[in-house]
């Protein structure tokens, strides 16, 4: 057995304590097998005597042994805080977990990381951003590591597109590596260790529960370089997790949406707090970011929206992709005349935006 590891992943396993108060630790001491020495421990005055208690007592260490044989046992990669392979992004954060477990292949300390969240009740409109969003960024920059929670909506649509765009993509899991939750994303998770991995700060064995998915919420800020929402309604784990990356002093971004839409009001939100960058194609974020390209890749090859002046922009929000509707349905969404809105209606289809389809009918295209 691996001395060393035991008493790094005992450092993790101590009762009662949080993961500053565990780095805390392990300054005070200046390893983890030292904060397991009785001689040290009896030594330091200072210490809250029933985290001592807790340490003496042994527990943490025995469950250690029992990690250290789940983690053989599964091909587990484990990565302590102090490690050179220890994320980087996430290092520099006062709470970052002591140890992280992890199933992949994906260099985390990659030179760009963007983490992309969002509801879990994603529209078309929201997964059609998400794909075009990964594809633009994919030209550009063949190396980035897409990150998110690997929850249904906004998330595993960013799993897949980055797997479609042979981006390496991490999933951050609020939970052991002995599951995977939804149950329905283990294919996914199975092709992301071969194109990222299965990040989780939690020991194996450890169940999916509400308040884990919001803890890990702090991982996915953390690990990233900045944070994109893409469709969040006022209130739910992507807001959380960009007010965190906030916190953290980094950027977050999100895409603007109908006021009268439940799952743009959370973006909205953001950009209105100022806690968010507004932004509407993958250029935006690069701008935003400051990140350089180079001359062959200067242009992304397509935009998420073209240039469109605000009526047009407002009809073409108004319009669900794949959803035949007619101009008077449409009029009387916009409030204007049926000319002014075929007239709308002409210029987005010149713009290869919509379709016009027999019987005076419309259906807006995929960009």
């Amino acid at each position: 057995m691996d001395e060393t590891l035991r008493y790094k992943i005992a450092l993790s396993l101590i009762p009662g304590l949080n993961a500053v108060e565990r780095r805390l630790l392990l300054d005070h001491f200046g390893s983890a097998e030292a904060v397991f020495s009785k001689e040290r421990l009896n030594q330091a005055n200072d210490l809250n005597p029933k985290i001592r208690k807790n340490i003496l007592q042994g527990t943490a260490l025995q469950k250690a042994d029992e990690e250290i044989i789940n983690i053989e046992k599964n091909h587990i990669q484990v990565c302590f805080i102090n490690d050179d392979n220890y994320p980087k992004r996430l290092k520099a954060c006062p709470d970052a977990p002591v140890i992280i477990y992890s199933k992949g292949l994906s260099d985390l300390n990659a030179s760009k990381v963007l983490a992309i969240v969002g509801t879990r009740h994603a529209t078309t409109y929201g997964k059609s951003l998400t794909e075009h969003l990964v594809r633009d960024l994919a030209q550009v920059f063949p190396d980035i590591i897409i990150l998110s929670g690997l929850a249904y909506g906004i998330d595993i649509c960013a799993h897949k597109a980055a797997i479609a765009n042979n981006l390496n993509t991490v999933a951050v899991l609020g939970h052991g590596l002995q599951e995977i939750y939804p149950v329905m994303h283990r294919d996914i998770a199975a092709k992301m260790q071969c194109n990222g991995s299965l990040i989780t700060e939690l020991p194996w064995g450890t169940p999916s529960a509400g308040w884990r998915f919001i803890q890990r919420n702090r991982l996915v800020a953390g690990m990233s370089d900045a944070c994109i929402v893409i469709e969040s309604a006022e209130k739910g784990g992507s807001l959380i997790t960009a007010q965190m990356t906030s916190d953290y002093g980094k950027d977050v971004f999100a895409f603007p949406g109908r006021p009268c839409d439940e799952y743009s009001r959370g973006c909205n939100l953001l950009i209105k707090k100022q806690i968010a960058g507004l932004i509407e194609s993958a250029e935006d974020v690069i701008t935003g970011m400051n990140w350089t390209t180079s001359q062959k890749n200067k242009q992304i090859q397509r935009c998420l929206f073209p240039d469109l002046n605000p009526p047009e922009e407002r009809l073409y929000h108004c319009m669900t992709i794949g959803e035949k509707q007619s101009v008077n349905e449409l009029a009387i969404q916009m409030e204007t005349k049926i000319g002014e809105t075929l007239s709308l209606l002409l210029q987005l289809e010149m713009a290869g935006l919509v379709e016009a389809l027999p019987g005076g009918l419309y259906c807006k295209k995929e960009i």
